[in-house]
């Protein structure tokens, strides 16, 4: 009998929301992976002003889920520069798996308009520099 309400409760509640229709072309896909990167290195570099210039270990300790709906974030520090990488979690449709950007995409973004460099990695394989629009 359980079962059976089990199998009668398939497919009803609630949906959850459609994934975000994956980008046409690599450069479409580029730019949602760079307003990512972009606003976690944006909090990433909050931290380490609010924190007598010390680098989070983690981006749970920035307050940044690594997780999101159709990404992974991961960050590290190559020296003294902190490198933040976003990747889709389904390549579907995808043209770029990854997309990777430093600490730099701040004062780039300032210099240019809002628009700032991400390198990525193409789904076919292959590396891809991507210039993206970020805030203003």
């Amino acid at each position: 009998m359980l079962g059976l309400l089990l199998a009668a409760a398939c497919g009803r509640g609630e949906r959850p929301a459609a994934a975000p229709r994956p980008g046409a072309t690599p450069a479409d896909d580029a730019a949602l992976l760079g307003a990512e990167i972009f606003d976690v290195v944006d909090q990433v570099m909050s931290f380490r002003s609010a924190h007598s210039g010390h680098w989070p270990r983690t981006l749970r300790e920035v307050g940044v889920d690594s997780l999101t709906r159709t990404t992974i974030r991961r960050y590290g520090l190559q020296g003294d520069t902190p490198v933040v990488t976003a990747v889709f979690r389904s390549q579907e449709g995808r043209q770029v798996t990854a997309c990777r950007g430093s600490g730099d995409i701040q004062e780039e973004a300032s210099l240019n308009g809002g628009a700032f460099t991400v390198a990525c990695t193409l789904t076919g394989g292959g590396e891809s520099d991507f210039k993206v629009q970020g805030k203003r």
